[in-house]
């Protein structure tokens, strides 16, 4: 069978029928499947995120395209990057990898000269249809090696982006850091601390309460108290609560909530532009 290309843009609803046409017209017997294509338009920190929470759960030799491409048509590089554990990304290189930087084993320069869908040469603010999706189709069905997707450049040359502008820190009792995502669905906050450190070096465990506050610069943002449990079930809508989020292993962070939905109830201005969350401190104090 050969290897699936997966799909995610902010091209919104049916965003992705096009793609997945090029793809078809390629080989139809390349299968497609469409992660998401509702990330907020143009949010680089999100498709990251995004693109780091599914693909660790695909087969060796998967092709995901990522299109959110606020630089479309400019001197930014198309690329495809080979991961440490077979599979490929097809997308801009203006951020998109930075939370699979430890992953990423090399990385190709798309020539358009060769990979290009025909006919669409003077076509320049639709590269998700006319680079990425047909160099990711030629890839999957073999028409090209990896090799043939264009020259090599340095690893240590890919664009990474700051998913926070608060670094993590954390001490006996006490722990704090910076918000880089928002499950919108839900109103949660995702927290750059890593769970097992927050057990190891905060030394919180589960059950424990705690007086939180976020901030933005000198403005409060909320104050509270809290809970910190397996998962949040045992959350109480009138307190903040605090978990272990849905990465496996070591590479676990925190999410948290407060009164509910962080977003409606807390922070309303996030449902419209989550990137703002950047300066935002989360400060945790075990009492």
């Amino acid at each position: 069978m050969k290897p699936t290309v997966v799909f995610q843009t902010d091209f919104g609803a049916g965003g992705g029928g096009v793609l997945a046409g090029v793809v078809r017209c390629v080989d139809p017997q390349v299968p497609v499947y469409d992660f998401t294509h509702g990330i907020a338009a143009y949010d680089i920190r999100e498709a990251a995120y995004q693109l780091s929470s599914i693909v660790p759960f695909w087969p060796s030799g998967t092709v995901f395209v990522s299109v959110v491409d606020p630089g479309v048509g400019t001197s930014r590089r198309s690329c495809v990057a080979r991961l440490a554990g077979g599979s490929f990304v097809v997308t801009p290189d203006n951020g998109t990898l930075t939370m699979l930087a430890d992953q990423l084993a090399e990385v190709r320069e798309i020539d358009e000269r060769v990979n290009r869908l025909p006919g669409s040469e003077d076509v320049h603010i639709f590269n998700g249809r006319d680079v990425y999706a047909y160099t990711a189709a030629r890839l999957a069905a073999g028409v090209i090696s990896y090799e043939g997707v264009g020259p090599s450049y340095p690893v240590d040359e890919v664009v990474l982006v700051p998913l926070t502008n608060i670094d993590a820190r954390l001490g006996d009792g006490w722990a704090e850091g910076g918000i880089y995502n928002i499950d919108k669905p839900y109103g949660s906050c995702r927290i750059n601390i890593g769970n097992r450190d927050l057990q190891r070096v905060a030394d919180f465990a589960y059950g424990d309460h705690f007086h939180l506050r976020i901030s933005c610069g000198d403005r409060i943002i909320y104050e509270g108290v809290g809970i910190y449990e397996r998962t949040f079930g045992f959350a109480d809508d009138s307190e903040a609560f605090l978990c272990g989020d849905i990465q496996m292993g070591a590479g676990q962070m925190l999410r948290l909530n407060v009164r509910g939905d962080f977003v409606r109830n807390v922070a309303p201005r996030l449902a419209d532009d989550a990137t703002c969350v950047a300066d935002y401190l989360v400060r945790f104090e075990r009492l």
